[in-house]
């Protein structure tokens, strides 16, 4: 499989304050899911997988971890995975080990790197995790206050898609 080099010398930013950077954030849409990511050194990573995988989070040499995003995917799934997976990282560090792989439905079975640590509720708490970073509420009301209330014109906005906001919407 090829990779796609995002950084020569990937570097964990210990010093930078996760939730701090995330709500720096917040506000812009589309929030930079990857600048947040790139902020805390945690890549992302680029590489060509198999279609059924969306992404990883793996812990590298120096003991850091980064997060692997599927090149082959469409952006929005690209989003919404490093999302997913610094939602991994945010919530279930010490639960990681040497890390965990996603399939496209968001489960480390079949990826060839299932974590026995990581159960379905973290999957789930990750994923929840993804949509309030992305879709933040008070964001998506300020657009629909702006006259954007299609659903799928809200999707491209955030840089998500279509099912992504419907669910977000309770659609």
């Amino acid at each position: 499989m090829q990779q796609i080099e995002w950084e020569k010398e990937p570097v964990t930013n210990i010093n930078v304050d996760p939730i701090a950077l995330i709500q720096k954030h917040w506000g812009d849409v589309p929030v930079p899911v990857f600048e947040i990511v790139t902020g805390l050194g945690l890549g992302p990573d680029f590489e060509y997988l198999p279609d059924n995988i969306s992404g990883a989070i793996k812990m590298r040499a120096d003991g850091n971890y980064r997060i692997v995003v599927n090149a082959n995917h469409h952006p929005n799934r690209q989003r919404f995975t490093a999302a997913h997976e610094l939602g991994h990282y945010i919530y279930h560090r010490d639960l990681l080990g040497q890390g965990v792989g996603d399939t496209r439905a968001y489960r480390a079975e079949g990826t060839g790197m299932p974590n026995p640590a990581i159960r379905p509720m973290h999957e789930r708490q990750a994923n929840s995790f993804a949509a309030n970073l992305l879709m933040p509420m008070n964001s998506i009301y300020g657009e629909i206050g702006r006259g954007i209330t299609d659903t799928k014109m809200l999707a491209d906005r955030f840089g998500v898609s279509e099912m992504a906001m419907k669910i977000r919407l309770g659609r």
